[in-house]
């Protein structure tokens, strides 16, 4: 048997029926045990479309959106395989992508992979995983590269939550995704967790995912991305660790204010109310290796993602070097 007949691919859809017929005939291609689509209350036909045209679809229908992390919880509770794929709705997969995938599972325990992703044509990366800071930050990795770049497997401060794969007894043991993030960095909570519990998110180059994405962060979207960053080190740090990085912290809250106020009156009521609900929601303390978990994530920011001009981006280069004087105090 192969690996592909060990795992479960879990795909959460939201108004996606334009994304399915490409995304589906691709996966079932890669010959999984069972794929489950958990539909979060579409009302664009996507569930009608999936009962005719993929019958052999476990497809499992939510009343409510329950946000991206609630329905990969479900779907993997509704799982069978020994392996849980979690692959976006907005991808189509390379042949042979699954296997790839999970072949260094077979070999490692605590351990997590995630693919190179793509753009939709290809043309360029989406992402090689994600960079995931110390101070809560979180980025594409090999955003807009080439995508004969990042063909060495490698240990990763993040995975992407557009695709990744594990163990389903090891995502059962972790709780699943925080569903306190409705949409937008349940993937960097997640990535934090992991190294909390001793895991590695491990980059395989082998396996290829295609996702329609373009990086964008409109006000809105900073209110999400805000109130996960703040939750994020609620979570996992103490008054301790946050003392000992406040250089850093200060230094990410100009970034963010400073791109807040370029997005006008919106973007910094956004990044208010993202700081507001952020600091105030209960939050339950993960217990861990705290310096070991910071030793985990990156000191350093990419100075060319979501800047417009040459001070921006001299800007970064500021913040990096507080960032790595910072990091380099704290781990040693």
């Amino acid at each position: 048997m192969s690996l592909s007949n060990k795992a479960s691919v879990i795909i959460v859809t939201y108004n996606h029926k334009g994304y399915m017929k490409e995304c589906l005939n691709s996966v079932l291609a890669n010959n999984p045990l069972e794929v489950i689509i958990v539909d979060n209350g579409s009302t664009d036909g996507t569930s009608e479309f999936i009962e005719k045209e993929f019958p052999q679809v476990k497809l499992i229908k939510s009343p409510r959106n329950l946000g991206y992390g609630g329905g990969n919880n479900l779907g993997v509770k509704h799982a069978k395989g020994e392996y849980v794929v979690i692959l976006n709705p907005d991808t189509k997969v390379k042949e042979n992508w699954l296997e790839e995938l999970l072949k260094p599972l077979e070999k490692e325990e605590k351990l997590i992979t995630t693919p190179k992703i793509l753009t939709y044509d290809g043309s360029r990366i989406n992402t090689c995983g994600n960079i995931d800071h110390f101070t809560g930050l979180t980025f594409t990795r090999g955003l807009n590269e080439s995508p004969r770049k990042f063909n060495e497997f490698e240990y990763l401060s993040g995975l992407s939550g557009a695709c990744f794969a594990m163990r389903r007894k090891d995502y059962l043991e972790f709780g699943g995704f925080d569903e306190d993030f409705l949409t937008y960095m349940e993937d960097a909570e997640f990535s934090w967790r992991a190294h909390a519990k001793g895991f590695k998110i491990l980059y395989v180059p082998t396996s290829i995912v295609y996702h329609d994405y373009e990086l964008k962060v409109p006000p809105k979207k900073i209110y999400h991305l805000e109130k996960g960053r703040y939750i994020i080190l609620r979570k996992y740090l103490t008054w301790k660790e946050l003392l000992l990085i406040l250089p850093s912290l200060l230094a990410t809250e100009t970034l963010t204010w400073g791109y807040s106020i370029l997005n006008g009156i919106s973007g910094v009521k956004f990044k208010i109310r993202g700081l507001k609900d952020g600091i105030t929601i209960k939050v339950e303390k993960i217990n861990c290796d705290r310096k070991k978990l910071l030793k985990s994530l990156d000191w350093r920011i990419p100075e060319e993602q979501l800047s417009y001009s040459t001070i921006d981006r001299m800007v970064k280069k500021i913040v990096n070097f507080i960032y790595w004087i910072n990091y380099k105090v704290i781990v040693g």
